[in-house]
């Protein structure tokens, strides 16, 4: 009798399949029919991989306000001289063209919507990518139910980013605060868009890299293994604080001014870092205070991967494998420190950034 009563219990418990009671686990996909999931959701990790890049382009070229409809689907390309021409008297309705680019040509206006229509053409094709493979595989049967709910989440969260990057462009078609030296996107919500990218990033390839590969037995039961990971936890907290503080140097254009290194224009500290009342605004919206604290997560998550190589390579025991992630996440972080300087010192190319917002998410498949 008491069995019976445990059983709703124990399925009450599961979280995407993981059991938190004592039995076996329920698998998350049908047998044998591990790689071809996996494959699929790293697929779909690349495509989400190939937008954030996409998107750190569009932002520095400034091409997301070119289209000022929002149609999530079904956004037909101009065809003819006519249409051009209703698009681009659509555009001069809002601050950008009145304000940044007044007197800019048809021949001008192109190119940066096509640079957004590429964006959202792709953001349809993700989705895509991600939507009808996943009602195939659940049709089959090949899903285990904890998946299941993995996966829908995800296809939601797919969704509700959409909406996210139009709540996005929207506030930039509105006039800005002073602190903003053109028409732009809300530095808030372009964090918000910009996070929300990343962490689906990391859940699609996180999860398929758990059906393509098996943990290494021998290390999961080594006295180190758990120092490992914490590190590698400890490391993830790093990389969010830059991430975000990324942003929000991104939604200020905070890039484009202190470009001297390793100073700031004469100073460790700018001038005027607190000069904005409230002063907890200073955090998003100063450009010195913003650039700092950029540069001050950088030199730290910087110095925490030197101290975890060093800490951990010495370790016996260590799989090779594992190793080689220590190496590779010392020569990441260097590549990323010195391509971040050239950027500054270059205000901010745009081809950079797009170099940039993949190392990031690089970082983190390691």
């Amino acid at each position: 009798p008491n069995t019976v009563l445990l059983r709703p219990m124990r399925r009450g418990l599961r979280v995407f399949g993981s059991p938190l009671t004592k039995g076996v686990a329920e698998p998350l996909v049908k047998e044998g029919k591990e790689k071809i999931v996996g494959s699929w959701l790293l697929l779909s990790a690349g495509s989400v991989f190939f937008m954030i890049a996409l998107g750190g382009y569009t932002r520095l070229t400034k091409s997301g306000l070119s289209m000022v409809k929002w149609k999530p689907v079904g956004y037909r390309w101009p065809g003819n001289l006519d249409e051009w021409n209703t698009e681009f008297e659509a555009y001069k309705q809002y601050p950008e063209y009145q304000l940044a680019n007044k007197g800019m040509s048809l021949e001008e206006f192109k190119q940066i919507f096509l640079v957004e229509y590429a964006h959202r053409l792709a953001g349809n094709a993700v989705g895509a990518l991600f939507g009808l493979p996943l009602i195939g595989f659940w049709a089959a049967g090949w899903l285990g139910r904890g998946l299941k709910l993995r996966l829908a989440g995800l296809f939601a969260l797919g969704g509700i980013q959409g909406f996210i990057g139009w709540w996005m462009v929207r506030s930039g078609l509105d006039p800005k605060p002073q602190y903003q030296q053109r028409p732009r996107v809300s530095t808030y919500r372009l964090a918000v868009h910009l996070c929300t990218a990343v962490g689906i990033y990391s859940a699609l390839l996180w999860t398929g890299l758990t059906l393509v590969s098996k943990p290494d037995p021998a290390f999961a039961g080594h006295a180190s293994f758990r120092t490992f990971k914490r590190g590698m936890v400890g490391l993830l907290h790093f990389l969010l604080l830059n991430l975000v503080s990324g942003a929000f140097v991104a939604g200020i254009d905070a890039g484009k001014v202190f470009n001297t290194w390793p100073d700031m224009n004469g100073s460790f500290i700018p001038d005027g870092y607190w000069k904005i009342e409230p002063k907890w605004r200073n955090l998003m919206e100063n450009m010195g205070t913003v650039q700092f604290n950029h540069r001050m997560a950088a030199y730290l998550t910087y110095s925490y991967v030197t101290y975890l190589f060093l800490k951990l390579d010495r370790v016996k025991g260590i799989p090779p494998s594992a190793r080689l992630t220590l190496w590779m996440l010392l020569g990441m972080v260097n590549f990323q420190l010195v391509l971040g300087v050239m950027m500054l010192l270059r205000q901010v190319p745009p081809v950079a950034v797009s170099y940039t917002h993949l190392t990031l998410p690089t970082i983190y498949s390691v």
